[in-house]
């Protein structure tokens, strides 16, 4: 082994210092995500997050206070741009990752000078490892558009990484010591954005007793250590409920306390599985700590076999390399990418064991371990014959769980790569790999064209990983909104017809009358509550203007963001809030009942429906009925049409009327008439509201809806939302063309029709000849 220098990257290697290649390289990566990145918010929590982090909400449990913290004051310092609040948090997503590689250089060209002396073929290795990390499909979705914590514990990642190597050098030093207490700092900060920043302790732990580990037992370090540790989490019992107690719009799990001191004090408290936890005194602080409201399952409940949960691993793998690909070649790809990071591990296990104690062991977490401790169900696409149940699988594609791990395969195919390229090289030389001259000869550039392996996943992800023009979500958060008349309450059903739903109102500030009402969410004991506050009519001198990202009362339908079909509507406030006062039991549901004789309930003289016997009624259901029934006569009741569960949970369908992209509860007689068509004949069978209305829904389909960026689209990118999104559309299209058909009008059926055959070709349910 040749000598170590301690600060290896600070050597030069041409014109610049290998630091500064690695700030180059780390650019040339961030470029890279900037070009890719999304116009806006997305799909799942990426919504979300943008929102919280803008209106310093707390999104769900436990509310990653960091993000919200960081992620405000990047709002704060990008606004002089002028640029879109989701566009400049998604590129704190594309930062944050680039940094992350940055980081990641640098640990590299550290572990990979100790064994190689020439400085070429180190920078080689590390802009490999680090080029092929940061083009891993997941790893580059992740950072130009989808969920915005991960990035940040990415970067928290890399650079206690870095670090790691960095006090390796330093160990028996004060610096040394100073190093270990700040990993410890930010490992808690880490902490406080999401779990994942904590894979790194199981090698960290490892490294540190393996190489030094009097510095690890030292009192004096460990004692700070633990503090700096708590120090850095503390910002989850702090700024959490601080900011909860303020209400803001968005304070999910509403984790307020009676005091400071209960945010802080320990206290041991039971899981739904009844398995006793360590959180705090203030019960709503623990329990959303614990994410009680989530109920996740003990890793000793095995939720699918252990065959299917590194099956789908292995999916999610394949996915990495060269995703547009068709499943044969990918596959190949895959195989290759396998074998260079297999290279890469034996070069690293065998060249430097001491530095591979730590990355070997990171590694082994954020891959095998780490699905093990999740213990996912079956996948989102996998395993439907054995599992047909959808409650068997999850509830959408979850590879963003594993980034890091991928990100760490591509680091080790680079140099596997790197290795093979070296070696190659060497031959040729006729000297061992390790013993290669400086500088970058004739025999380098001869065996350059290996290198270009490494570009596969930028050539063959660059298709599936651009979000530059996807405005999904967005648009999709438009047009549910804009289907719904002044101050209705709209029934959605989950992640993806709620949270853009939330940007759309907080962030651009489109139809705040309306009251998104989440049925998720509903059977928990916090979440009417803040409903019934954010629905009550405002007070003398009361303003939601007053505190915009707080809950003061109901607030006002504002013309200029309503769809212009609505401009001479009459926007009558409503008088009373949406949810039922607390004496009327609504507050007291905590579990579900169950219906022990057939009978009707009625929600009001029109609206009725049958219970049967052995039903049970969560008490989401059950307040879906309950708020229904205080608004009727209030304020317009929809639901989206994405939330077929809710109306099919109390046979709603023959008193719903589509508009666009919502269904309207009518409290009356519903006959056929120029706007009213009746589709049962089409529908019959099929669960879907039979009725139209074909004025409402056609001026919202032909002028309203913003649709023409996915009409453009040959291909949808996202396989958890395919079906039901495109679907959505869909059938909105295709109602409108059997209505306007019904109706006598052959040219506006054939361009609902058209559409209609489009996004069916979208959602999978279609092929292009149809």
């Amino acid at each position: 082994m040749s000598r170590h220098h301690t600060d290896v990257e600070q050597e030069k290697v041409g014109p610049l210092t290998l630091r500064a290649w690695g700030l180059l390289t780390a650019s040339a990566i961030w470029v890279l995500y900037l070009l890719t990145l999304a116009p806006t918010v997305g799909f799942w929590d990426a919504s979300e997050y943008v929102t919280t982090a803008h209106i310093l909400g707390l999104p769900h449990p436990p509310g990653n206070p960091l993000f919200v913290v960081v992620g405000r004051a990047w709002d704060l310092l990008t606004g002089f741009t002028g640029l879109p609040v989701a566009l400049r948090i998604n590129a704190l997503g594309a930062t944050l990752s680039a940094g992350a590689s940055f980081f990641w250089f640098l640990a590299v060209v550290r572990i990979v000078g100790r064994f190689r002396e020439n400085r070429h073929e180190v920078l080689v290795a590390a802009i490999a490892a680090v080029w092929i990390g940061a083009t891993a499909f997941t790893v580059w979705t992740q950072s130009n558009l989808n969920e915005k914590v991960y990035p940040l514990s990415m970067f928290v990642v890399a650079l206690v990484s870095y670090l790691a190597m960095v006090w390796m050098d330093r160990a028996d030093t004060v610096r040394g010591n100073r190093l270990l207490l700040l990993i410890a700092l930010l490992l808690g900060l880490g902490w406080a954005n999401h779990t994942m920043s904590m894979l790194p302790a199981l090698a960290l732990a490892a490294f540190v007793l393996l190489h030094r580990w009097r510095a690890a037992l030292n009192p004096r370090v460990l004692g700070p250590a633990v503090a700096l540790l708590a120090v850095g989490y503390s910002l989850q019992f702090l700024f959490v409920p601080i900011r909860s107690a303020q209400n803001p719009i968005i304070d999910e799990a509403d984790p307020e306390c009676p005091t400071l001191l209960s945010a802080v004090t320990p206290r041991r408290i039971d899981d739904p599985y009844g398995k006793s936890k360590l959180a705090v005194a203030c019960e709503p602080l623990a329990l959303s700590l614990i994410r009680a409201q989530y109920a996740p399952t003990p890793v000793t409940l095995r939720q699918a076999p252990f065959s299917a949960q590194y099956a789908n691993y292995w999916q999610y793998f394949d996915w990495q390399w060269a995703r547009s690909l068709p499943p044969g070649a990918r596959v190949a790809a895959s195989i290759l990418f396998l074998f260079l990071a297999l290279v890469g591990l034996w070069t690293h296990l065998r060249r430097d064991r001491k530095t591979f104690v730590y990355a070997g062991t990171l590694f082994f977490t954020v891959t095998l371990l780490l699905v093990y401790y999740l213990n996912f169900r079956y996948g989102y696409s996998m395993y439907w014959e054995e599992a047909p149940s959808i409650a068997a699988h999850e509830v959408r594609e979850r590879d963003y769980f594993f980034i890091i791990g991928f990100q760490m395969w591509g680091i080790y195919a680079g140099l596997g790569l790197a290795a093979l390229w070296g070696r190659w090289t060497a031959s040729a030389a006729g000297r061992e790999p390790e013993r290669v001259p400086a500088g970058f000869g004739p025999r380098h550039r001869k065996a350059a064209a290996l290198l270009a392996l490494g570009l596969i996943p930028f050539f063959f992800n660059f298709a599936r990983a651009d979000r530059s023009g996807d405005r999904a979500a967005r648009n999709l958060a438009y047009n549910m909104l804009q289907s719904v008349e002044p101050y209705a309450v709209l029934f959605t059903y989950g992640d993806n017809d709620t949270f853009p739903l939330w940007y759309l109102q907080e962030v651009e500030g489109i139809r705040r009358d309306v009251t998104v009402i989440v049925q998720s969410y509903l059977g928990t004991d916090w979440y009417h509550r803040q409903l019934r506050r954010l629905t009550t009519p405002c007070g003398p001198g009361e303003s939601p203007e007053d505190a915009p990202t707080t809950i003061v009362c109901q607030r006002p339908f504002d013309p200029e963001t309503a769809a212009d079909l609505y401009a001479e509507m009459p926007a009558t406030p409503p008088t009373r809030s949406a949810v039922p006062p607390s004496d009327t039991g609504i507050d007291a549901l905590s579990r579900g009942q169950s219906i022990s004789e057939d009978s009707t309930y009625r929600l009001s003289d029109w609206i009725t429906g049958p219970l049967r016997e052995g039903d049970v009624l969560s008490p989401a259901d059950i307040r879906v009925l309950q708020i229904a029934r205080q608004s009727l006569d209030d304020r317009p009741v929809y639901f989206a049409s994405t939330a077929r569960p809710l109306w099919d949970r109390w046979q709603l369908q023959p008193h719903l009327v589509r508009q666009g992209l919502a269904f309207k509860l009518v409290d009356g007689p519903l006959e056929a008439s120029e706007a009213l068509v009746d589709l049962g004949e089409y529908f019959r069978g099929s669960g879907l509201p039979a009725w139209n209305d074909r004025i409402r829904t056609g001026q919202l389909l032909e002028e309203v809806l913003l649709v023409d960026d996915i009409l453009a689209w040959s291909e949808w990118p996202d396989p958890s939302t395919r079906s039901n999104i495109p679907g959505a559309y869909y059938f909105a299209h295709v109602s409108q063309g059997m209505s306007e058909e019904l109706y006598g009008n052959p040219d506006a059926a054939e361009w609902a029709y058209r559409r209609a055959n489009h996004f069916a070709q979208l959602g999978g349910f279609a092929s292009p000849s149809d």
